[in-house]
């Protein structure tokens, strides 16, 4: 037997993002959604069967990331659906919904029916100016909210360039690959691309590893993340690196980072840093752990969700 609240939350299909749609499947589930999280099921046959038997069943699709072109399955869907769907934009899915429109290859359906979503705020701005109406609603992100731990002793720098080339074009390696040159002194990690997927020779104090399963360990060691992209939603790592008081600089507006882009800013805000730290007045980040705790911290994100997706249920 249910009780009234598992009622009214019923069922949810969660498509898109592996990463994203698995961790929400789990956040829904344990506030008494019936969530599933299903993968693209790319050329398989049996795949899309399974998808379509779910979306018939389910109460609420939820997509994060889409497409809006009019050959796209998001579009098929809204064809044959009646019933609530969500679309989660969280980044590059908005940059290529954006060019859809310019070649005049926008699906109506996908634009005006669906409830519209984006993870940060510049990407409602930015659907705005293809005609899709979207508010601004967090994803939940697994904040670190016990006391930050202290500044490693010795300087290091994180960098972020993913393995996939499709998600590497808006990252700014150029820039990535001179800052160890410039900061011979300094420590450079770079994740989660092995050393033999970069531009050859690395420089010798920067490290490239693979997927890095103890995340929180790694930020225990470094001092400042940077994010360089040309285009981006709410990076996961920016808030996770903020909430453990560590400092962050990024292209894009986020209170408690340094906005930065280029090699020349850039640079001058790790300077700024280091000299800081090797004045030992280098302190954690409480301003941009603040920002990052109020945002997402005590569960607040997964609580707007699912008073959202209940709303759609009445």
């Amino acid at each position: 037997m249910t009780t009234g609240d598992e009622e009214r939350r019923g069922r949810i299909l969660i498509l898109g993002l592996p990463y994203f749609g698995k961790m929400l499947a789990g956040d829904l589930s344990s506030l008494g959604w019936r969530a599933e999280f299903l993968p693209h099921p790319g050329r398989s046959a049996g795949g899309w069967a399974r998808v379509a038997k779910a979306a018939a069943r389910a109460d609420i699709v939820y997509l994060i990331g889409s497409r809006i072109d009019r050959t796209s399955p998001q579009d098929r869907l809204l064809r044959l659906r009646r019933r609530p769907v969500v679309i989660h934009w969280v980044g590059t899915d908005v940059q290529i919904a954006v060019e859809e429109h310019r070649r005049d290859n926008g699906s109506l359906r996908v634009a005006e029916r669906p409830s519209h979503w984006c993870d940060a705020p510049w990407l409602v701005e930015e659907l705005r100016t293809i005609g899709v109406v979207s508010e601004y609603v967090p994803l939940p992100i697994p904040v670190e909210t016990a006391p930050a731990p202290p500044l490693p002793e010795a300087f290091s720098v994180l960098l972020y360039y993913p393995v996939d080339a499709f998600d590497r074009e808006v990252f700014d390696i150029e820039t990535m690959l001179r800052l160890p040159g410039e900061f011979p002194g300094v420590r450079f990690t770079l994740i989660p691309s092995p050393a033999e997927t970069l531009p050859q020779p690395l420089p010798p104090n920067l490290e490239a590893r693979a997927w890095v399963e103890d995340m929180d360990a790694l930020y225990r060691e470094t001092t400042a993340v940077v994010r360089l992209t040309s285009h981006d939603g709410q990076s996961f790592m920016v808030a996770e690196a903020l909430s453990r008081g560590r400092y962050v600089i990024w292209t894009h507006p986020m209170p408690g980072c340094m906005r930065a882009e280029g090699f020349d800013q850039v640079a001058k805000a790790l300077r700024g840093l280091l000299k800081k730290h090797e004045e030992g007045s280098l302190k954690v980040n409480s301003s941009g752990r603040r920002v990052v705790l109020d945002r997402f911290g005590k569960g607040r994100p997964l609580g707007e969700l699912d008073e959202r997706l209940r709303g759609l249920l009445t």
